[in-house]
C-alpha cells in the first residue's frame, strides 16, 4: 500500500511540474483516465459533456450535490428573474453521452492519494480534477446579520426556496410600499445577474401603487447604476433610488424584526428586503486548497490553478473571472481544450 501511495503521489507530482513547464501539455489525457468534474453548473456540465465527446474511452463523472440544477423543468411562475441559470445540458443529455453522474457533495481533496472525499462518506478515486465550485455567501461584519435575519430577508441567489420566499414578499407588498436591493462591497461578484435582479425588483414595484425601490450599492464604481439607468424603463426607474458606496449605500447594521437597515447615509426601513450577501468561491474551493485570502482562485488563463497546478478551475470560482454565464461555458471550452 506505502509504494502504491508513493508511486500515486510521485506520478501527480510529475505530473503537475511537467504541465507548468511545458504550458499545459502534460494535462493531456489518456485512455482509460478517470476525469471528476465538480460541480453540475454550466459550466461544469459543458466540460463534461466536451470531455465525454473528446475522450470517449476516458471515464467522466460529474459530481453535482443539487439534481434540481440538471432538471430540465420549466421554471415556476414568477421565479425566472430569482433563480440562477441552470446547465445547458440536462440529465438526460449527460447520461445520453455516457457521463456518469454522482449525486452527492465533495468535502475534501487528497491530491497525494488522487482521491475526493464526499459528504456521503465515500470517496472517488481521479486521474484529472475539474472544479466548477460556484459561490457562496462570505462571512461580514454587520451587526445584527445573523440567521434570522437572512431567513426574513432572502438572497435568492442561487436557491429556489429563498426565491419563492422572496415572490411572496413581493406579492404581498403594501401600496406605496418599500424595497430594498443590498448589493455587497467591493467588486460585484455577478454584475450581470445583480443588474437582472434590479430590473426584476424594479418591476414588481412598478405593478404596485406607490411603492418604491431603494438599491444600496456597495460594489466599485457607478457601472451597474449606468447599466440600470440604460435598460429600466421610464416608468420603473422614477421608482427607483440608486444609493452608490460614495453616497452611503454601504450597510452598517440591521434589524430585520423591526425592517430596519442602518446605512452610512442613515437609517432605512423597508416592508422587503432582497439582502445579497457579500460572495467568494464555493466551499471546496478552500477546502482543496484552491482559494488564496481573497476567497476566490488564482488561475492561469486556461483555468489552471495557481496554488495547485494539477486542478482546473471554472466558472465563477476563478479570481477576477467576469462571472457571467457566456464567460462560464468559455471557460469549460477553454478547460477542454487544455486536455486534448
Amino acid at each position: 500500500m506505502m509504494q502504491s501511495l508513493s508511486r500515486r503521489r510521485f506520478t501527480l507530482g510529475l505530473a503537475a511540474a511537467a504541465s507548468l513547464a511545458a504550458g499545459g501539455a502534460a494535462f493531456a489525457l489518456r485512455p482509460g483516465e478517470r476525469v471528476l468534474v465538480v460541480g453540475g453548473g454550466p459550466a461544469g456540465a459543458e466540460a463534461a459533456l466536451a470531455l465525454r465527446a473528446a475522450h470517449p474511452r476516458a471515464s467522466v463523472l460529474l459530481v453535482e450535490r443539487d439534481p434540481t440544477r440538471l432538471a430540465r423543468e420549466p421554471d415556476e411562475a414568477g421565479l425566472a428573474g430569482f433563480l440562477r441559470p441552470r446547465a445547458e445540458a440536462g440529465l438526460a443529455a449527460l447520461k445520453a453521452a455516457g457521463v456518469g453522474l454522482a449525486l452527492d457533495e465533495v468535502v475534501s481533496v487528497d491530491w497525494a492519494a488522487g482521491r475526493a472525499v464526499l459528504f456521503s462518506g465515500r470517496d472517488l478515486a481521479f486521474d484529472r480534477l475539474l472544479l466548477a465550485p460556484g459561490t457562496a455567501p462570505r462571512d461580514e461584519a454587520i451587526s445584527g446579520l445573523d440567521a434570522v435575519a437572512r431567513h426574513a430577508w432572502p438572497a435568492a441567489w442561487g436557491s429556489p426556496r429563498e426565491a419563492r420566499r422572496l415572490l411572496a414578499g413581493l406579492q404581498a407588498l403594501p401600496e406605496r410600499g418599500h424595497v430594498v436591493l443590498r448589493l455587497p462591497e467591493g467588486e460585484a461578484a455577478h454584475p450581470a445577474a445583480a443588474l437582472g435582479r434590479a430590473l426584476a425588483l424594479a418591476g414588481h414595484v412598478a405593478r404596485r401603487p406607490g411603492a418604491r425601490l431603494t438599491v444600496l450599492d456597495g460594489s466599485k464604481g457607478a457601472d451597474l447604476a449606468r447599466a440600470f439607468a440604460d435598460r429600466a424603463p421610464a416608468e420603473a426607474a422614477a421608482r427607483v433610488e440608486w444609493v452608490s458606496a460614495a453616497q452611503g449605500g454601504r450597510v452598517r447594521a440591521v434589524d430585520a424584526r423591526a425592517g430596519l437597515i442602518e446605512t452610512e447615509a442613515g437609517p432605512i426601513r423597508a416592508d422587503v428586503v432582497n439582502f445579497v450577501p457579500a460572495l467568494r468561491a464555493g466551499a471546496i474551493a478552500a477546502a482543496a486548497g484552491l482559494a488564496d485570502t481573497s476567497g476566490w482562485c488564482p488561475c492561469d488563463a486556461a483555468g489552471r490553478s495557481v496554488l495547485r497546478p494539477e486542478a482546473l478551475v471554472l466558472g465563477d470560482a476563478r479570481k477576477s473571472a467576469p462571472r457571467t454565464v457566456a464567460e462560464a461555458l468559455r471557460s469549460a471550452r477553454v478547460a477542454t481544450d487544455h486536455l486534448a
